[in-house]
């Protein structure tokens, strides 16, 4: 018996693909991805980014389902807070330019509000709504906090209230986060 080498063909079903690190920020939401160890990568014009990350960024869960051989992105829908004088309260935006709606039943129909960086109020005002309890009104916020006002480290709250008729102090107050920083 003589035994002769053989040589397997190559496969040749397999593609080779070349990713390049990419050498620009992604954001989302505002928020920056910072890589924490895995990069941003690049091919053909098309940005790659770790799914956890992208997840974690959406405040969303990621998870493998290794039955199905697949993973999940699944973000939770949040209730909208309410309280007995707002409700239905949404914000968009970032950096300092939001923009606030939702519905309120305050007396006389005088809503207030407040942005506070955690110490101090950066901003405060109020605003007339269409009717004054025991009516619902939509309402819609813009709010303009300066450059100089963002804190460098914390989180931007709303607050919502109204004065009591009664002695003057804040009541039905509904604090909603604005943007962590």
């Amino acid at each position: 018996m003589t035994a002769y080498p053989s040589l397997a063909a190559p496969n040749t079903d397999k593609k080779a693909y070349s990713l390049t690190e990419a050498g620009y920020p992604v954001e989302v939401n505002g928020t920056a991805y910072t890589g924490q160890g895995l990069p941003i990568l690049n091919y053909k014009g098309n940005t790659y980014v770790p799914l956890r990350a992208v997840g974690n960024l959406l405040d969303a869960s990621v998870t493998w389902n290794d039955k199905l051989g697949k993973v999940t992105i699944q973000k939770e829908a949040k209730v909208a807070p309410c309280n007995n004088a707002f409700c239905d309260v949404s914000v968009q935006g970032s950096a300092g330019h939001y923009t606030v709606t939702g519905k309120g039943r305050v007396f006389e129909a005088v809503m207030q509000y407040a942005v506070e960086d955690g110490h101090d109020y950066v901003l405060e005002g109020h605003t007339m709504l269409d009717e004054g309890a025991p009516a619902w009104s939509p309402f819609t916020l813009d709010l303009v906090i300066p450059p100089d006002k963002l804190p460098t480290n914390g989180t931007l709250t709303l607050e919502l209230f109204e004065y009591s008729a009664k002695d003057g102090s804040q009541i039905n107050v509904l604090s909603i986060p604005l943007e962590t920083f």
